[in-house]
C-alpha cells in the first residue's frame, strides 16, 4: 500500500533489490555536483554570454526559479517511487506507461548528448594543451578511462567524484580571486550591476534563449534520482540532496558568471566563443590562471562524464527492467560489481561516435530532453499527490500542485524559447519513440508487467 511521501519499497513496485546500497548524502551530493559541473560556465561562457547579450550572471540567476521549483518536485517523487530510472520512472509510475517510456526516451536523449559535450570539450582543450596529440586519440583515451571506473562500481566513483569536485571547486576559487583582485584594481567595469541588466542590449528573448541553454547545468539534481536503488535512504536522502545541490550551485554559477563579464565585458569580441573563458582567464590572471583552469576543465569534463555514463546506464537498466527495451541485454548485471555492465558498454560507444558532432551544436540542441524532463516531473507530482493520492488543505495544495505547477509552467516558457534546431532534433527523436513504442507494445494496449502489478497495489489504498 502507497504511504504517500514514505513511497512504496522495491518489492511492492515488483521488483528485487539488485544494485548494492552504497550511498550516503555525501555521496549522492558529489554525484550530482559533479554532474552539475561547478566550472560549467566555463564551458559554455562563450555561447551563452553572446546569446544573452552579455547577461550570462542574469540568465543563472532566473534558471534557479524553474530549477527550484523542479529539485522540489524530484524530491518528492524520489519519496514516493525510490526507483532507477528518474523522470521515466516517476511519468510511467504517476502519470501513464506509454508516456514515462517517452519521457525516458527524451531524457536518452539528454544524457548522450551530455556525455558527448564533455568528451568534445576535454577533446578541445586538451588539444589546446597537447596539440601534438590528435583529437580521435584524446576521446578515444577518455571515453577507456570512464569507462573502466564506472564497471569498477559506484563506491569507487564515489571516490573519484569526491577528489573531481574538490578540484574543481580550487579552480572556482582561485579565479573569483583573481578576478576579485583585478576588480578591486581598477581592471574592466569594477564591481557593477551591468552584468545582471545593461539597457543598451538587455532583451527577454535574448534572455530566455540564455537561459533554456544555462539549465543543462542543472541536469545533476535529475542524474542523482537514478542512483536511488543505491542509497541507504533513497527518500529521505534526495528531498535533501536535490535541493541543497540546485540553490548552492546556483550561487557558484552566478558568481563566476558576475566577475567573467565584470572582468571582460566585451563579450562580441572573443577570438574565439569556444574559448573564451580562456580568454578572460588571461586578463583576470595571466597565463598561469588560464592554463589552470583549461586543467580544472577538462578534468571537470572528466567528472561528469563519468557521472553521465553512469545515468544513463541506470536509465537504461529501469527501462531494461520494465521490458520497454530489449530486457536480457540492458539488466545485465555483472556479477562482482554489480553494475550494469553492458549498458555502460553501449553508452561508450555512443559517446565516442557522437564526438564527431561540433560543441556549439550539441550545446544547442542538449536541453530538448532535460526540460521534457522536468516538465513530466513537475507534472508527475501533481497526478501522484494531487489528483491520485487527494491531498488537499492548504499546505497540500502549495506543495503538490502551486511549487511544481509552476515548475511545469516555467520549465514550458524555457523549452519553448529554445532554438528551432534543437526543438526539431527533440521532435525528430521524440518521433522515433513512438514509432518503436507503438511497434513493440501493440499500438499502446500492452502494459509493462510491474505496472499492472503497481496498478493493483495502487488500488488498494
Amino acid at each position: 500500500m502507497s504511504n504517500g511521501n514514505q513511497g512504496l519499497s522495491l518489492e511492492q513496485m515488483g521488483y528485487k533489490q539488485e544494485l548494492k546500497r552504497e550511498l550516503g548524502l555525501w555521496g549522492v551530493l558529489a554525484f550530482g555536483i559533479c554532474m552539475m559541473f561547478p566550472i560549467a560556465p566555463a564551458a559554455v561562457y562563450g555561447s551563452v554570454t553572446d546569446i544573452s547579450l552579455g547577461h550570462m550572471a542574469l540568465v543563472y540567476l532566473i534558471a534557479v526559479i524553474p530549477m527550484s521549483f523542479t529539485a522540489w518536485s524530484y524530491g518528492q517523487m524520489a519519496g514516493a517511487f525510490p526507483v532507477s530510472g528518474s523522470a521515466y520512472a516517476y511519468t510511467q509510475r504517476a502519470v501513464n506507461p506509454h508516456l514515462g517510456f517517452l519521457t525516458g526516451w527524451a531524457v536518452l536523449l539528454n544524457y548522450i548528448l551530455f556525455q558527448v559535450l564533455n568528451y568534445v570539450i576535454i577533446g578541445v582543450f586538451a588539444g589546446a594543451l597537447f596539440p601534438g596529440v590528435p583529437y580521435w586519440a584524446i576521446i578515444v583515451a577518455t571515453v577507456a578511462i570512464v569507462t573502466a571506473i564506472n564497471l569498477l562500481g559506484i563506491k569507487n566513483l564515489t571516490r573519484v567524484n569526491t577528489f573531481l569536485v574538490i578540484f574543481m571547486f580550487v579552480g572556482v576559487i582561485y579565479f573569483v580571486v583573481s578576478a576579485f583582485t583585478q576588480l578591486n584594481q581598477g581592471v574592466g567595469l569594477g564591481f557593477t550591476t551591468l552584468p545582471f541588466y545593461n539597457p543598451e542590449t538587455f532583451g527577454w528573448n535574448a534572455i530566455l534563449m540564455g537561459t533554456s541553454i544555462a539549465c543543462f547545468s542543472f541536469l545533476g539534481f535529475e542524474a542523482m534520482t537514478t542512483l536511488a536503488e543505491e542509497m541507504h535512504s533513497p527518500a529521505k536522502t534526495l528531498s535533501k540532496a536535490t535541493l541543497i545541490a540546485c540553490f548552492f550551485m546556483a550561487f557558484v554559477f552566478v558568481i563566476q558568471a558576475y566577475f567573467a563579464q565584470s572582468i571582460f565585458p566585451d563579450f562580441q569580441n572573443f577570438t574565439s566563443l569556444d574559448s573564451a573563458f580562456f580568454e578572460v582567464c588571461q586578463k583576470a590572471g595571466g597565463q598561469a590562471l588560464a592554463t589552470f583552469i583549461t586543467v580544472v576543465l577538462i578534468a571537470g569534463s572528466l567528472a561528469n562524464a563519468l557521472d553521465c555514463q553512469t545515468g544513463v546506464s541506470r536509465l537504461l537498466y529501469g527501462m531494461g527492467r520494465d521490458e520497454v527495451i530489449p530486457k536480457k541485454f540492458f539488466t545485465h548485471l555483472s556479477a562482482k560489481r554489480r553494475v550494469p555492465s553492458y549498458n555502460i558498454l553501449l553508452v561508450a560507444g555512443l559517446g565516442i561516435a557522437g564526438s564527431a558532432l561540433p560543441l556549439e551544436t550539441v550545446i544547442t540542441i542538449i536541453n530538448f530532453g532535460a526540460l521534457i524532463g522536468f516538465i513530466m516531473v513537475n507534472f508527475s507530482v501533481i497526478m501522484h499527490y494531487y489528483v491520485k493520492l487527494k491531498r488537499r488543505g492548504f499546505a497540500n495544495v502549495v506543495k503538490f500542485l502551486v511549487l511544481p505547477g509552476l515548475g511545469l509552467i516555467t520549465c514550458t516558457i524555457l523549452l519553448y524559447n529554445l532554438t528551432a534546431e534543437a526543438k526539431l532534433v527533440g521532435i525528430v527523436w521524440l518521433a522515433i519513440g513512438v514509432i518503436y513504442a507503438a511497434a513493440t507494445t501493440n499500438f499502446f494496449r500492452k502494459t509493462p508487467k510491474n505496472l499492472t502489478m503497481l496498478e493493483d497495489i495502487n488500488g488498494e489504498d
